[in-house]
């Protein structure tokens, strides 16, 4: 397998390390999709600050700062190792993680600017959806997984391992080298957070655990990560809003269309062909259930998940086309 020493692979040639460390040098640095990324990112972050002055809502920036701190290094570390160490495969990983790291945390900001809300939630409506197209109910469903508690609690923690999945296939097709698929992952996670962010602004819902009490021993049972108390702390931001927006509170909001759907495609899609693939399918087979469970979703929630998928990723193969294949025809 070629390594970070390879011809191929090296930014300017094997054993010739840039001295040039300049600002300059590090933004050139960038790929154009990283660059594309960093700009929709800060773009973002201003949307965000230009909101929350017109909305009079008070953010704790200091700690959000705090917050952006690792996606900032990770990013100025893999411009570095690009230029200094010729490691272009350890680069394209680091500067990945800082930039899905980065846009994490001001889409958040954005997110949490749409509570209160002044119009009413789909959720309702969606319930009625589920009833009648799949005969799905959140009550019925979520009781009968805590016949089973060790599967219950098992799924449970595989829900909170999504974040920790997109980073797995991050670092794998970094030092895979597969820049195409690295780049393609970036932007189809990137703009499907965005699409769902603003299909929820315009539609809001928080999924049936916001409407629906289960009986304690169920909610017991199954370690519920979305139960009563956060089902009530979502009623509340949707009815008052938040005195200031700050790391500390935020959680899960959108229920339509589900981001977690989104994760199962990214996690599973991106790393076929390589050693992780397997393992990647046989998680997120349990994922699906867990989004339902404890993630407190609509069933067509996760439908609209993998439709904003679906198309964020043709957008990503117009962004980035394949690498063209080299060698003799065959």
């Amino acid at each position: 397998m070629p390594t970070d020493i390879t011809t191929d692979f090296a930014a300017n040639g094997p054993g010739q390390p840039s001295n040039d460390l300049s600002g300059l040098a590090l933004i050139k640095a960038l790929a154009p999709a990283e660059s594309l990324l960093i700009a929709l990112t800060l773009g973002i972050g201003m949307l965000a600050y230009v909101l929350s002055v017109a909305f009079e809502q008070a953010v704790a920036w200091d700690k959000f700062m705090i917050s952006f701190a690792p996606s900032v290094g990770l990013i100025l570390l893999g411009c570095y190792v690009r230029l200094a160490k010729d490691m272009p495969r350890a680069g394209m990983s680091a500067v990945a993680t800082g930039i899905y790291i980065g846009f994490s945390g001001v889409i958040a900001i954005l997110i949490y600017l749409r509570f209160p809300f002044e119009g009413p939630m789909i959720d309702m409506q969606l319930m009625q959806m589920d009833a009648s197209l799949f005969g799905y109910e959140w009550a019925t469903f979520t009781s009968g997984m805590a016949a089973y508690p060790v599967f219950g609690k098992a799924i449970g923690w595989i829900y909170g391992t999504s974040l920790l999945q997109l980073f797995v296939v991050i670092f794998v097709l970094g030092f895979m080298g597969r820049v195409v698929d690295l780049h393609r992952v970036l932007i189809t996670g990137i703009l499907s957070l965005l699409l769902a962010v603003a299909i929820w602004w315009t539609w809001p819902s928080l999924g049936p655990s916001a409407y629906v009490t289960l009986p304690h021993d169920i909610e017991s049972a199954l370690g519920l990560v979305h139960g009563k108390a956060e089902g009530a702390r979502m009623l509340q931001m949707a009815e008052m809003g938040n005195p200031i927006i700050s790391p500390d509170i935020i959680m899960g909001t959108i229920a339509f269309p589900s981001y977690h759907s989104v994760m199962v495609c990214l996690a599973v899609a991106f790393v076929y062909g390589t050693w992780v693939f397997w393992p990647m399918v046989l998680l997120n087979v349990g994922m699906l259930p867990s989004i339902l469970s404890h993630g407190g979703h609509h069933l067509i929630d996760m439908l609209g998940g993998f439709l904003v998928f679906a198309i964020a990723l043709w957008v990503a193969v117009k962004l980035v086309p394949a690498a063209p294949v080299t060698g003799p025809e065959v």
